[in-house]
């Protein structure tokens, strides 16, 4: 998502700076610029959705802990451990993060 947001504004930042520089062909050059960024927005977006749909039900190794905020996704992974705590949002850390969280504040699961 975040080449799509540079793609799509490197693409403005161009066309403006070819409008001051050279507005004869700027007409010429938006309407290219925007086709591309149009054709580079759908590819960009077909490919996404793609490898979402393919990798909907697995569950990534590789995934940081801290980015799951179910407690079944952090039980599906190996290296993470679900820890509860009254005072904050309950959590999910990764094995030796876990470990180390005081006991007063989090109960994990181990």
């Amino acid at each position: 998502m975040a080449i799509i947001k540079f793609v799509i504004l490197y693409l403005f930042v161009t066309s403006i700076i070819t409008i001051f520089f050279n507005p004869s062909e700027a007409g010429d050059v938006l309407n290219d610029a925007a086709r591309n960024q149009i054709r580079r927005a759908k590819f960009l977006a077909s490919e996404t959705n793609s490898k979402t749909l393919k990798n909907a039900n697995r569950v990534d190794p590789k995934r940081d802990c801290g980015e799951m905020t179910s407690r079944s996704g952090c039980g599906q992974n190996p290296k993470c451990r679900w820890c509860r705590s009254d005072a904050l949002d309950d959590m999910c850390f990764s094995k030796s993060e876990a470990w180390r969280l005081p006991s007063q504040v989090f109960s994990c699961e181990f």
